[in-house]
């Protein structure tokens, strides 16, 4: 057997419509495979994204105790792509641009509360 490495991050959604069309905006790329309740994208090599309704329906008063990540070049191409999404209603700033000790980042949420950080690859 093969090393065992994680190549699946999956997302309850409540309406998979919505969330699709939310990842296909901040992806800039449509989906790998879809179906009624199974969306998936390509996270490079053999890694996928996927969000699913077949699961319960997301609470979205839960506390959240996970997030998701985009991690780009530079700390200008966080500064960059935050003054883009900046722009598009639909995407829901929860953080805005910061230093950390890995580098620049800032978070959004996606329509079911689930946090996505944004910041420079490691």
């Amino acid at each position: 057997m093969t090393d065992l490495m994680p190549n699946l991050q999956l997302v309850y959604v409540s309406d998979i419509t919505r969330s699709t069309d939310f990842y296909k905006t901040i992806f800039r790329q449509d989906p790998v495979f879809t179906s009624p309740r199974y969306v998936a994208w390509s996270a490079g090599g053999d890694a996928i994204f996927a969000i699913w309704s077949g699961g319960e329906t997301p609470d979205s008063e839960a506390k959240r105790f996970s997030e998701m990540g985009i991690m780009l070049g530079s700390n200008e191409e966080v500064d960059e792509l935050y003054a883009q999404w900046q722009e598009n209603p639909s995407i829901d700033i929860a953080q805005e641009p910061s230093d950390e000790v890995f580098g620049r980042t800032f978070l959004i949420r996606d329509p079911d509360g689930h946090t996505i950080r944004v910041c420079p690859r490691d």
